[in-house]
C-alpha cells in the first residue's frame, strides 16, 4: 500500500492533504493486497540468516540516544497484569523475516532505549478507516503481549475543524482517560460507533462528545474537559512526538521509537503485526542490561 500522508511534515504538507491520505481507503488496500507475490516471501525467507545475524546485538550497540523516550509510549496494563502475561518468547518468531524498507523502515532520530521493556506504539486515527480494520487485530494482539512489551496509543492530531474531526477526536481520547475512562473500555467503542454504528458524518465534529458520553461520562463535562489545559499540553505532545517520529500514515506502529511499521495493505493485519513481533524481538537485547 502507498503511504498515506496524514501527518505534517514542517513547512510541506497542509491538512487537506494529510486528510485525503487516509482516504485513499479500501481500492489502494484491496489492488496492493492481491498483488502480494510469492517471490517477496521468498526473498525475505532467503534473508533471513543474514538479517539474524546481524540483528538484535549489534543493532542494539548502534542505538542513537538523539531523543527522549515518548511519554505516550506508557504501560497499558497493571503491574499485576503484567506480571499475569506470558514470559518472552525465545528468538524471533516463525514466518518470513521482514525486510527494511518494506516491511518497516527505521526513524531518522531514534529513541535512546531505556528501562526493561520495549516500548510499542499505535499512532492512530478514529476517522481513518485503516485504523478501523486493524483494530480488532490489535485488540486480540494486545491481549496476548509478553510482560516485557508495553503497549500504547498515539491519537493523530490535525488542525481543529478539519475534515474527519482528527484533533478533536484526539482531544476525546485524552479527555476521556482525564475523566477515568480506561482505553479498553471505549476505545474499540468509538470504533464502533463511528464506522459500524455510523454516528458520525465524517465531518461534523460537535458528535464527539455524545459518542463518548455512551461510555459512561456526562457530555457536556467532557466537552469541557476536550478543552483543558491538560488535554491541550496532551495534544501538542502527541503531535510532537509523531513529528519526531517522522510518521507521515495511519495506522503506523513504532517499536521502541525505532522502528515504523506501516505496510498495511502488504500482508494485512496478520502481516503488520507480524513485523512488529520480529522487531519486537530485535530489540529485547538492547533492554536486556537495564
Amino acid at each position: 500500500m502507498s503511504p498515506i500522508r496524514t501527518f505534517v511534515r514542517p513547512a510541506l504538507l497542509t491538512t487537506a492533504l494529510l486528510l485525503a491520505a487516509c482516504n485513499q481507503g479500501q481500492q489502494a488496500a484491496s489492488q496492493a493486497s492481491s498483488q502480494a507475490a510469492p517471490a517477496t516471501t521468498a526473498t525475505t525467507s532467503a534473508s533471513t540468516a543474514s538479517t539474524a545475524a546481524s540483528g538484535p546485538s549489534a543493532d542494539a550497540a548502534s542505538a542513537s540516544s538523539t531523543a527522549a523516550a515518548s511519554p505516550a509510549a506508557t504501560s497499558s496494563a497493571s503491574d499485576a497484569d503484567a506480571a499475569s502475561r506470558p514470559a518472552p518468547p525465545a528468538g524471533f518468531p516463525a514466518g518470513p523475516t521482514p525486510v527494511e524498507g518494506t516491511d518497516y523502515t527505521v526513524i531518522d532520530t531514534p529513541d535512546q532505549p531505556s528501562g526493561d521493556k520495549v516500548q510499542v506504539v499505535e499512532v492512530f486515527g478514529y476517522g481513518c478507516p485503516h485504523c478501523n480494520n486493524l483494530q480488532p487485530s490489535m485488540t486480540a494482539w494486545e491481549a496476548k503481549l509478553p510482560r516485557d512489551v508495553d503497549f500504547s496509543y498515539l491519537p493523530a492530531a490535525f488542525g481543529p475543524g478539519a475534515p474527519h474531526c482528527w484533533e478533536e477526536f484526539a482531544r476525546g481520547f485524552y479527555a476521556a482517560k482525564a475523566m477515568g475512562l480506561p482505553v479498553s473500555k471505549f476505545h474499540d467503542g468509538v470504533f464502533k460507533a463511528v464506522w459500524d454504528d455510523k454516528k458520525f458524518d465524517g465531518t461534523t465534529c460537535n458528535v464527539i462528545p455524545g459518542i463518548f458520553a455512551t461510555f459512561g461520562v456526562d457530555a457536556t463535562t467532557f466537552a469541557s474537559t476536550m478543552q483543558s489545559f491538560a488535554v491541550n499540553a496532551k495534544i501538542g505532545n502527541a503531535h510532537d512526538q509523531a513529528m519526531r517520529w517522522g510518521v507521515d500514515s495511519t495506522p503506523t506502529i513504532v517499536v521502541d521509537g525505532k522502528y515504523k511499521v506501516i505496510e498495511l495493505a502488504k500482508g494485512g493485519p496478520d502481516g503488520m503485526l507480524h513485523t512488529v513481533d520480529w522487531l519486537i524481538a530485535k530489540q529485547r537485547p538492547a533492554h536486556a542490561r537495564h
